[in-house]
C-alpha cells in the first residue's frame, strides 16, 4: 500500500512537471515569437530608412545657392510673370550679417544651432512626444541645417519619406560646410513674404534699409519670425499677428540671454507701423498681374492643396493659366483711372472677369492697392453682403426652376412681414400693387423678391444657390434680399451669374490650366461642372436681367449693341451705426454684376472697414459713389467684348407670348391673353388717373402712418419734404443723388420726368421695343409712374438678423 501511495504521488509530481515544463516553453515560444517580429520590423523599417537614404538627392552648391525661379504664363502661354528674379533676392555675405540678427534667428529657429551635428536629438524627442499626444505633424524637431535641406532640395510634405532624407542630408551637409556657410545660406534662402526673398531683400522692402547692421532689435526680431510663416506674419497685411511673433522672437532671445528684459521690452513697445517704411516702393513690371497671380495661388496651395507654398514661389514650376494679359491690363488701369471718381484712398473695388462659357477666370482686381500675394484680394478672396444682386440667384431662378413661374406671373408689393412677424419695407417707403415678376426684379422691389423666396421655399433656395458655388447655413429669409453672414467675393457671384448665361451648365472657377514640375510631373485640374437648373430657368432670368440694364435700375452699365443682362445691389448700413452717427443717407455696399455669352463679370465697390485709421467714419454717400460700380463695369466690359458676339440662344422649352416667358405646356389660350396695345391704354389711362387724383383723407392717414410706423431698421425722417424736393426739380434723364439714395441699394428710383421721358420716346429699354420680348415701354413708364411722386431721398432700411437690407 505504501509503495502505491509513494508512486501514485511521483506520478503526480512527474504531471506537475511536465505541465511546469509545458507552460515554461510557451512563454519562451512566445517571447521568441514576440522577439522575431520585432526584429523583422526593425530590419524592414532599417531596409525601408537605407531606401529612402538611397533615394535621396544629391546636395548640389547650385542648389543650395539659388532656388529655381517658378514662372507664370497667360492663355497664350506668354510668360508673365517670375516669381522669384533678381529684382527681388539680394545676397548678403555672412560676415555683412550682425550678430544680433545671428543671434534672433538661433534664438527662435535653433538654439542649440552651434552645438549639433545637424540633428538636435533633444529637441526631436520634445517633437516626437508632441506628435504622439496631438497627431503627427504637431510639432517640428528640424534644425536650421534640417530647414535649408528642406527649402531647397526636398518638398514641405509632412512624411516619414521626408524627414529621413532630411535628417541625412543635414548629417551630410555639416561635414560639408561650415554653420556660418549654413546660416548664410539659410538667411539668403528664406522666403519673408511681399514678394522678399532673402534677409537683406526682406530689410529693403518692410523698412528701406539696405545695411543690416542699420536695424534696431524690433526690426531683426520682425524678420527672424518670418521664415516660419511668411504670409501669417507679414506686417503689411496682419500686423498684429506680426507683432505677436516679434514678441515671440525677442522673448526667445532674452532666454538665450542674447539681450536683456529691458532691451526686449524697449523693443516691444514699439508699434510695427513705427518701425516699417513710410515710402512708397518702386513697382514691378508685373505689377498688374500679381492680384490673378495671388488667385492662382489660392487655387493650387490654399484649395487644391497641389503645391506648397514654398515650392509656389521656389520650386522651378511653370504654371500655365487662363490669364488674358489684355483684360488684366485693363483691369488695372481701371482701378488706377482718373477718369472714374473714386472718392479717396481708402475707396476699395473687386474685380473678377470669367468665360460664361467655360467658367476659366480671365482677369482679376484684387483692390486699387493690391500690391503682392496675399494680401486682401477684393476680387477672388474677400467676401462682402451682395445685396439684391443675390435675387435671381434665391428667388427668382428656384422659383421658375420649380414651380414653372412666367416672367409675367404676378406678385403684389403691399404691407408684408417675414414668417417670423418682422416687417419688411420698400426702399421708396411705398408699394406698387400687383405687378409682374419681371418688373418686380427690373426694379428690385424686396417684397416681391421675398414672395417668391417663400413660394419656392428655403431649402430649394439654399440648394439652388450651392449649386451655383453660394454656400448659405444657415438661410434665413433675410438672405432673400442679400443679407446673409458669408457674405459673396465679386469671382463667385461672376461664376453664378455665368450659369444663366450657360443654359444652367455651372462652372467651378478655374484660373490654372496645366503645371509642369522640374522633374517632368504634370498636373492639370479636372473639369468641375454640372446642370445647375434648367435650360428655361437659365433664358428666363437672362431676359429678366436683360430689362435691368435696358431699363430698370442698372441702365448706367448697359452698353449699346451688346446682348448684356445684369443686377445691381447694396446693402445698407446697420440702424445702430446710422443712429449713433447721426447718417441719413448712406450704403456700406455697391455691387454690380452682368454677363454676355461671352463674359461674365462681378463689380464691387466700398470700404473695407466703417472705422477709419484716425476713428472717423466712411461709407458709400451720393448717387455718384454708389454708380462707380457701374462705370467700372461698363469700362471693362467695353473693353473686352467682341462687339459682334451673338445673343443668348433660346431654348425650345421657353415660349414667348405678348412680350413675356413661359415654360412650355404652361402658356395660357392666347384666346384668353388681352391684346398688349389694350393693356398698354388701360395702364395709361389708370397711371394718368393716379397722377392727377388728389389722395384720399384716408390715404394720407395712410401714408402718415406709414411714416411714423416704420419697419425696424428703417429710417423715415422728414422723407415727405425731401420727396416733394425730388418732385420739383429737374431731371435730365439720370438719377439724382437723393432718388439715388430712395432705392434701398442702388435700384435706379425715377422721379416722374424721367418716366414720362421715357416712355414719350417710346424708348424705356423693354424688350418688346427693342424686339427681344421684354414688357412694353408704355407699360414700364405707366409702372414707374404710380409711384413717382412719393419717391422717398432714404433708403428704406429692412429688418432683418443683421439689420441690412440691400437692392
Amino acid at each position: 500500500m505504501s509503495k502505491e501511495n509513494t508512486s501514485r504521488m511521483e506520478r503526480r509530481h512527474q504531471n506537475k512537471k511536465a505541465k511546469s515544463h509545458k507552460r515554461g516553453g510557451l512563454w519562451k515560444k512566445g517571447l521568441l515569437g514576440i522577439g522575431t517580429v520585432v526584429l523583422l520590423m526593425a530590419l524592414a523599417f532599417s531596409i525601408m530608412v537605407i531606401i529612402m537614404v538611397h533615394n535621396a538627392p544629391t546636395l548640389k552648391a547650385s542648389d543650395l545657392q539659388t532656388p529655381q525661379s517658378t514662372r507664370i504664363y497667360d492663355q497664350n502661354d506668354k510668360l508673365v510673370s517670375t516669381l522669384f528674379d533678381e529684382h527681388n533676392r539680394i545676397k548678403v555675405d555672412i560676415d555683412n550679417v550682425p550678430d544680433m540678427a545671428k543671434d534672433a534667428v538661433v534664438s527662435i529657429e535653433d538654439r542649440r544651432f552651434y552645438d549639433h551635428n545637424g540633428l538636435d536629438f533633444r529637441r526631436i524627442l520634445g517633437a516626437v512626444k508632441a506628435n504622439i499626444q496631438e497627431g503627427w505633424g504637431a510639432e517640428g524637431g528640424s534644425t536650421i541645417t534640417q530647414q535649408l535641406v528642406k527649402r531647397t532640395v526636398l518638398s514641405s510634405k509632412k512624411t516619414l519619406r521626408r524627414k529621413v532624407q532630411e535628417a541625412w542630408l543635414a548629417l551630410k551637409l555639416e561635414r560639408k560646410y561650415s554653420k556660418d556657410s549654413i546660416l548664410e545660406m539659410y538667411l539668403n534662402n528664406a522666403y519673408f513674404g511681399d514678394g522678399a526673398y532673402g534677409i537683406k531683400t526682406a530689410a529693403k522692402s518692410y523698412f528701406g534699409e539696405d545695411d543690416l547692421s542699420k536695424l534696431n532689435v524690433s526690426q531683426v526680431a520682425l524678420l527672424a519670425g518670418m521664415p516660419n510663416a511668411p504670409s501669417a506674419y507679414n506686417p503689411l497685411k496682419h500686423p498684429e499677428q506680426a507683432k505677436e511673433r516679434r514678441d515671440q522672437v525677442l522673448s526667445a532671445m532674452v532666454s538665450n540671454q542674447a539681450i536683456s528684459q529691458k532691451q526686449a521690452q524697449k523693443a516691444k513697445d514699439q508699434s510695427i507701423s513705427d518701425i516699417l517704411r513710410d515710402d512708397e516702393q518702386e513697382e514691378p513690371n508685373d505689377q498688374p498681374y500679381k492680384a490673378f497671380v495671388d488667385t492662382v495661388y489660392d487655387q493650387l496651395v490654399n484649395q487644391k492643396k497641389e503645391v506648397s507654398e514654398k515650392e509656389f514661389y521656389q520650386g522651378g514650376l511653370k504654371i500655365y493659366t487662363t490669364l488674358d494679359s489684355k483684360a488684366q491690363r485693363s483691369v488695372y488701369n481701371i482701378l488706377r483711372s482718373d477718369k472714374i471718381p473714386y472718392p479717396d484712398d481708402n475707396f476699395e473695388t473687386g474685380i473678377s472677369l470669367v468665360d460664361t462659357q467655360t467658367g476659366e477666370v480671365k482677369a482679376v482686381g484684387g483692390g486699387r492697392h493690391f500690391k503682392a500675394v496675399g494680401y486682401h484680394n477684393y476680387g477672388s478672396a474677400i467676401g462682402n453682403s451682395p445685396g439684391s444682386t443675390i435675387k435671381p440667384i434665391l428667388d427668382y431662378g428656384p422659383v421658375i426652376d420649380d414651380l414653372q413661374w412666367s416672367t409675367s406671373h404676378t406678385l403684389k408689393d403691399e404691407k408684408y412681414e417675414y414668417s417670423n412677424g418682422k416687417p419688411i419695407g420698400e426702399w421708396d417707403n411705398r408699394y406698387w400693387g400687383n405687378i409682374p415678376m419681371r418688373r418686380a426684379l427690373a426694379w428690385s422691389r424686396n417684397i416681391p423678391a421675398l414672395k417668391a423666396f417663400q413660394a419656392a421655399g428655403k431649402d430649394k433656395a439654399q440648394t439652388f444657390a450651392k449649386g451655383l458655388g453660394i454656400k448659405i447655413d444657415p438661410i434665413y429669409e433675410s438672405a432673400s434680399i442679400g443679407s446673409f453672414d458669408e457674405g459673396a467675393t465679386p469671382l463667385q457671384m461672376a461664376e453664378a451669374y455665368a450659369a444663366f448665361g450657360n443654359g444652367g451648365t455651372y462652372n467651378q472657377p478655374t484660373a490654372v490650366r496645366r503645371v509642369e514640375f522640374p522633374n517632368g510631373k504634370e498636373w492639370k485640374p479636372e473639369s468641375e461642372s454640372h446642370k445647375a437648373m434648367k435650360d428655361y430657368t437659365a433664358y428666363m432670368v437672362t431676359d429678366m436681367l436683360k430689362t435691368v440694364v435696358s431699363s430698370g435700375t442698372g441702365t448706367k452699365a448697359n452698353i449699346a449693341g451688346l446682348p448684356l443682362a445684369g443686377k445691381t445691389g447694396s446693402t445698407n448700413i446697420p440702424k445702430a451705426k446710422r443712429q449713433k452717427y447721426g447718417i441719413a443717407d448712406g450704403i456700406n455696399d455697391s455691387w454690380f454684376v452682368g454677363y454676355t455669352p461671352q463674359y461674365s463679370l462681378g463689380v464691387w465697390t466700398g470700404y473695407p472697414s466703417f472705422k477709419k485709421d484716425d476713428d472717423g467714419i466712411q461709407y458709400i454717400q451720393g448717387d455718384s459713389e454708389e454708380a462707380i460700380a457701374k462705370q467700372v463695369f461698363r469700362k471693362l466690359m467695353t473693353d473686352v467684348s467682341d462687339p459682334n458676339v451673338a445673343d443668348f440662344e433660346k431654348p425650345s422649352s421657353v415660349v414667348s407670348m405678348n412680350s413675356e416667358l413661359y415654360v412650355r405646356g404652361t402658356q395660357p389660350d392666347p384666346k384668353e391673353i388681352e391684346p398688349e396695345h389694350e393693356t398698354k391704354q388701360k395702364e395709361e389711362e389708370q397711371s394718368e388717373q393716379e397722377q392727377n387724383e388728389e389722395p384720399s383723407d384716408d390715404k394720407k392717414d395712410d401714408e402718415a402712418d406709414k411714416q411714423k410706423k416704420q419697419p425696424s431698421g428703417d429710417e423715415g425722417n422728414d422723407k415727405a419734404d425731401k420727396q416733394k424736393q425730388n418732385e420739383q426739380k429737374p431731371n435730365d434723364g439720370n438719377e439724382t443723388d437723393k432718388q439715388k439714395k430712395s432705392n434701398d441699394g442702388n435700384d435706379g428710383n425715377k422721379t416722374d420726368k424721367q418716366d414720362k421721358q421715357l416712355s414719350a420716346n417710346g424708348n424705356n429699354g423693354s424688350e418688346a421695343n427693342k424686339q427681344k420680348k421684354q414688357p412694353s415701354s408704355d407699360k414700364k413708364a405707366d409702372e414707374a409712374d404710380k409711384q413717382g411722386k412719393k419717391s422717398s431721398d432714404h433708403k428704406k432700411k429692412n429688418p432683418d438678423a443683421t439689420e441690412k437690407n440691400a437692392n
